[in-house]
């Protein structure tokens, strides 16, 4: 491919693509995919999963092509159309990897402007941090080192020589406090899923 594929599309290409052109797709295209797939595999975790769904992401751009904002940056719609559609494949894919978790369907990225987005993400975030916060030491460590640092059951029982089904105590009980906490402190804003704060606080981590 030439080097013009590795600049960022212009204000122009974006209005090229608003009419169908074809090179100004690809010229998208080549620029953002190794990112978008990048930051889809942080979430999935199966090259397999982020390639499809990253010609998803690509697809829709296509189909959308007419309504896209000259004004806007693609890189935002291609973000927060991946974030979606990665969160729509873990709502089908993963609920048995994350028990004691509820409410999956409120999963999403709420409203059109990136900003407002980007807004809503940062206070979720930080409302989880807030509430791990609040945690006994021995809950906060469990939850930290198997939510948010991804380890399994098994590692963190041999980490903190502990069991299997002590980890899993922790966690259900840690999960029930942070969404007491939530409900009590933040609930009109957001509601009370733990599934909503720990996605925002990955997302946030993903991109930035």
């Amino acid at each position: 491919m030439k080097l013009l594929f590795n600049l960022p599309p212009s204000g122009s290409e974006v209005e090229r693509l608003n009419r169908g052109d074809e090179k100004s797709f690809e010229t998208i295209y080549w620029t953002h995919h190794q990112k978008i797939y990048s930051n889809i595999l942080k979430i999935v975790h199966i090259p397999q999963y982020a390639e499809e769904i990253l010609q998803d992401v690509f697809i829709s751009l296509w189909e959308n092509r007419a309504r896209l904002d000259k004004n806007s940056p693609v890189a935002n719609w291609l973000f927060t159309v991946s974030f979606n559609k990665s969160m729509d494949f873990l709502r089908k894919k993963v609920r048995e990897h994350l028990d004691f978790v509820d409410d999956f369907e409120g999963i999403n990225v709420l409203g059109d402007d990136p900003k407002e987005q980007s807004d809503i993400l940062e206070e979720q975030s930080r409302i989880l941090e807030e509430a791990i916060a609040h945690l006994s030491p021995r809950k906060k460590e469990v939850f930290t080192l198997y939510r948010l640092d991804g380890q399994s059951k098994e590692q963190v029982a041999a980490k903190l020589n502990i069991t299997k089904g002590s980890v899993s105590e922790y966690l259900k009980q840690a999960n029930k406090s942070i969404k007491q906490y939530v409900e009590k402190n933040y609930a009109c804003h957001y509601g009370s899923s733990i599934s909503v704060l720990l996605y925002a606080k990955l997302y946030l981590e993903m991109v930035n």
